[in-house]
C-alpha cells in the first residue's frame, strides 16, 4: 500500500479547490477585514485595489492579491485548513468535512509553507512572539 502525499493548498483528498471554494474563502477574508476595527479605520489610507477587494490581509497580516492564487509571488496565497487535515478525525463542526468553508482561510504561501514545516501551534506562538517584540 502506497501513501499519497497531499500538497499544500489542496483539499483533504488531494484535489484542487474549485473556483466556487476559492471565491467563498476570498469573500470570507474580505468580510473579516470589514469587521476588524483597526482595518476599517485604516481602509481610508489603503489603495483603491484594497477597497474594491483585489487585496486583503491574511490572518498574519500579509498582503495577498486575489489574482495571485497558487503563485509563489510577493502577494501569492493558498487556501489553508485552520484545523489541519492531519487532525480531521478530531475536527468537529457543522459538518463532517475539514474542507468546509468555516475551516478554510486565505494564507500567504510562505506562511502556509512554514506552518506546514512546523506544528501549527508553534507557528502561531512564534508569530505572537514576533508581534509582541515589535510593539514593545
Amino acid at each position: 500500500m502506497t501513501t499519497q502525499i497531499r500538497h499544500r493548498g489542496t483539499q483533504s483528498d488531494g484535489n484542487a479547490f474549485s473556483e466556487k471554494q476559492k471565491n467563498a474563502v476570498w469573500e470570507k477574508a474580505q468580510r473579516a477585514m470589514e469587521k476588524h476595527p483597526f482595518l476599517t479605520a485604516a481602509c481610508q489610507f489603503f489603495s483603491k485595489e484594497f477597497k474594491k477587494g483585489t487585496y486583503v490581509l491574511d490572518d498574519y497580516g500579509h498582503v495577498i492579491c486575489r489574482e495571485e492564487y497558487g503563485k509563489k509571488t510577493k502577494h501569492g496565497w493558498e487556501i489553508d485548513h485552520i484545523c489541519a487535515v492531519e487532525n480531521k478525525e478530531t475536527y468537529q463542526a457543522g459538518s463532517e468535512s475539514v474542507d468546509e468553508i468555516d475551516n478554510l482561510r486565505v494564507l500567504h504561501w510562505k506562511s502556509n509553507e512554514r506552518k506546514g514545516q512546523n506544528d501549527s501551534r508553534i507557528y502561531e506562538l512564534e508569530y505572537e512572539h514576533m508581534i509582541l517584540n515589535k510593539s514593545a
